[in-house]
């Protein structure tokens, strides 16, 4: 099977191929309208549906295959970035998989213009599965008896933390923690901090 630069040297899925099939019968001048607009999607902006859905109307196409052509868009996009293929390189392998050259042109353009951002956007996004919206420090109880009769260490200070998650469903996270440690998690936190600004 041939390999794709622009899909890391793999094979082409079969819906994606499918996908470029329902693209070619698209005039070049809105496959360029809906690949900038999902590229400025990319790009941490909001997919502006209704243009989707007035380009594909326009084009006499089902709601169902206007979503996977924006999926599948957003897939040679992001991949693209990825493994920064040149556009001319794109423009070539999209051409391989039957998209026709006006339009394979337009995509290489849009990812020559817009690959820098894609590429910002996607290494802000790895490594992380929430932002943290607050951390506040809650005040903990230590005084309460304990539940052994048996003589125990004097305990240990400890501090809470409240964390409230910008994209989540509105629920906290309290975290216990000595606060021995509390100096040990901050200078590890800054470390990488550090680190991941040096990248």
């Amino acid at each position: 099977m041939q390999k794709f630069r622009f899909l890391g040297d793999g094979d082409c899925p079969d819906w994606l191929l499918a996908e470029i099939n329902t693209l070619s019968r698209m005039t070049s001048i809105k496959i360029k309208i809906l690949g900038l607009t999902v590229a400025k999607y990319l790009t941490e902006e909001d997919l502006d549906e209704e243009k989707v859905k007035k380009i594909t109307q326009d084009a006499k196409v089902e709601l169902n295959d206007a979503k996977a052509m924006v999926a599948a868009l957003e897939l040679i996009f992001t991949s693209s970035a990825r493994y920064a293929v040149s556009a001319a390189d794109l423009s070539s392998e999209l051409q391989q998989l039957g998209l026709p050259r006006e339009h394979s042109a337009a995509l290489a353009k849009l990812h020559t213009e817009f690959s820098p951002q894609i590429t910002a956007t996607l290494s802000a996004q790895s490594l992380r599965v929430s932002r943290l919206s607050s951390i506040q420090v809650l005040p903990c109880d230590n005084s309460s008896p304990s539940p052994s009769p048996s003589p125990s260490p004097s305990p240990v200070s400890t501090v809470s933390l409240k964390l409230t998650k910008l994209d989540g469903n509105g629920e906290n996270s309290i975290v216990n923690i000595s606060k021995r440690d509390v100096h040990v998690l901050l200078t590890e936190l800054r470390r990488a901090k550090s680190l991941m600004e040096n990248l």
